[in-house]
């Protein structure tokens, strides 16, 4: 079966907002929310025409958005992961030179939790683990998400769990 790409991609955006799900239009990640024992705890973000402002002009402070997980599908720039390396708190690999046979599978086995609190999906794995680039396969992408959430889900039901 073939997909009409802007077709399939509105509908996963509706059915996203039909679930819940908040868009934060014009907004750029600046940092992320550490916890004890460094587990994300959220992300910091700011409007983008202040963040593009010198700071000497805008008085407007960044917001933290807390979140018991983090999901980073930034994409290769992979933003969460790469300020957690800033920080010394992970190492990544960058990614690889595109190989789309090979990396769909990899990036959807390598999905999951890299830091505590933050999951990685789609082609932020890639740069996470040195994975080959996906190149165009939206379908890994998908999955990956889909492994994603799955992960998220379980993470939060941990989370959750009456202690023992």
């Amino acid at each position: 079966m073939v997909a009409d790409g802007p077709h399939a991609c509105s509908k996963l955006i509706a059915a996203a907002c039909d679930a819940g799900v908040k868009f934060a239009n014009m907004t750029i990640f600046e940092d992320v929310v550490l916890r004890e024992e460094n587990r994300v705890g959220g992300v910091v973000i700011n409007w983008t025409p202040v963040a593009s402002l010198p700071r000497e002009i805008t008085c407007v402070d960044p917001v933290a958005l807390e979140a018991k997980i983090v999901i980073d599908s930034t994409g290769h720039d992979a933003c969460v992961v790469s300020k957690l390396e800033q920080r010394g708190l992970l190492k990544t690999q960058g990614f690889g030179g595109m190989w789309v046979e090979r990396s769909e599978d990899l990036v959807v086995e390598h999905t999951g939790e890299v830091h505590p609190g933050l999951i990685v999906i789609g082609m932020a794995v890639a740069t996470a683990f040195g994975l080959p680039r996906m190149g165009p396969t939206f379908g890994g992408m998908l999955l990956s998400g889909r492994r994603g959430a799955q992960v998220a889900l379980e993470k939060l039901a941990d989370l959750t769990a009456p202690a023992k």
